[in-house]
């Protein structure tokens, strides 16, 4: 295909081509379309694929206008790249498109491209790590935690409600007669004289089961939604139910309600899981730490593009992991600057990584083996229960192969990087 193209920069990473595709090709490229079509043409008074071309042109004309053009702008576009040697960093953005009849075709294509980076040392890296470690405290407080996740919460029914019981209740909260939250029914609370509502607990102490009231509270300053935080606000409470926490004994009883054979045996067991977590953590922020440094030793323009989304993703992650914590989503969007600003430095540090982390690989020859990907198979049958060839039917049918492999790189090469660093152990 004959076509030719200039191309600009707007600004870095930001690309501008101005292609042109020559009239010969365009009327090669017609002609083959038009070649294809009259094979399976119908046209009424003709059998299919015997009608006259000046027939199929006429009824077939958009539809072979649309054919060509997707045939011949990636074409151009992919030769652009080659004779200016330009590598981009997603799809072109396609404008300007000028397709008339004994005309070349010209469009204009904009791209991100690959900013260009200088690898510096990245063997020798120090990293400071902690040492892994658990002490008996530690086994104290998660059997403690334990006790406190099987609990068992009895119904009272022969007194008043007191503190450290927990009170079920219909509850619903306002200023001067308007609402500030949707009612909340069966809602449990915890009766604590030193919660950040201790004054409303105090107020509750002594209502009985079945028992209304409203209670006057002046909310502390410190309230987590400042815009009634100092104010004084009205909850009017339905106690539906008391109960009181009972917590089993931590013995071999305990245990074998927990599927465990003595309670020697499940302190082993929540021995082993800690190690497991705190290995797990302290190679977590090992590995921060590595790659906090690898980023900050670089500084460099990156597609604003790439930025902008993965910005668009930590701000969205950030807003989902509060919802699930019962912050209020339309409160939460109300805040987006605040979410931009705080996130906008570790997603440009985020995509500096990946080019960087890239460059590594390359220079390494670090792939994801297919070995690599039949483990992560592996691994995902046995948490879901389904078969290894079901797991790969989805990831080739979702068409996520491609991000694993990548995904898988980038961890190969972080490993690398650790592997390679230098470690200080500390306590």
């Amino acid at each position: 295909m004959k076509s030719r193209s200039k191309c600009k920069s707007l600004e870095e990473c930001i690309k501008l081509f101005e292609i042109e595709v020559s009239l010969e090709s365009l009327e090669k490229a017609f002609a083959d379309v038009y070649a294809e079509i009259s094979k399976y043409a119908n046209i009424a008074g003709f059998r299919v694929g015997k009608a006259p071309l000046d027939l199929v042109k006429k009824q077939y004309g958009e539809q072979a206008r649309e054919e060509v053009l997707k045939r011949l702008i990636p074409d151009a576009y992919h030769d652009a790249l080659t004779e200016h040697g330009i590598h981009p960093v997603g799809y072109p953005e396609i404008s300007d498109v000028v397709f008339d009849i004994g005309k070349p075709l010209s469009f204009k294509a904009k791209v991100e491209t690959r900013p260009e980076v200088k690898l510096k040392d990245y063997k020798g890296i120090k990293v400071e790590k902690k040492k892994a470690e658990v002490k008996d405290a530690d086994i104290d407080t998660a059997l403690e935690n334990l006790r406190q996740l099987n609990a068992k919460y009895i119904s009272v029914e022969d007194r008043p409600l007191q503190y450290d019981d927990y009170a079920v209740v219909d509850l619903e909260c306002t200023i001067d007669g308007n609402p500030i939250h949707k009612k909340r029914d069966n809602l449990w609370m915890f009766m604590d004289k030193d919660s950040l509502l201790a004054d409303l607990h105090a107020k509750m102490a002594g209502m009985g089961k079945g028992e209304e009231r409203d209670i006057d509270v002046t909310l502390p300053e410190r309230y987590p939604d400042k815009k009634v935080a100092g104010k004084t606000v009205r909850y009017h409470i339905k106690v539906k139910e008391i109960k009181l926490r009972q917590m089993a004994a931590l013995d071999d009883e305990f245990a074998k309600d927990l599927h465990k054979e003595s309670l020697e045996g499940l302190k082993k067991e929540v021995r082993e899981e800690l190690e497991r977590r705190t290995r797990a953590a302290v190679e977590a922020e090992a590995e921060n730490q590595l790659l906090m440094k690898l980023a900050d030793a670089y500084d460099f323009a990156v597609p604003s593009g790439m930025v902008k989304r993965q910005l668009d993703f930590m701000v969205e992650d950030a807003k989902k992991r509060l919802e699930e914590k019962g912050f209020p989503r339309e409160e939460l969007e109300k805040k987006q600057k605040e979410f931009e600003d705080k996130f906008k430095a570790d997603a440009l540090r985020r995509v500096r990584l990946l080019f960087v982390l890239d460059l590594i690989a390359s220079a390494e020859k670090i792939d994801a083996a297919d070995k690599d990907v039949e483990e992560v198979y592996r691994q995902a049958a046995v948490q879901t229960g389904q078969e290894e060839a079901k797991i790969k039917e989805y990831y080739e049918k979702e068409g996520l192969i491609d991000d694993l492999k990548e995904k898988l790189r980038e961890e190969k090469t972080i490993r690398f990087l650790l592997d390679n660093a230098k470690v200080t152990e500390k306590e």
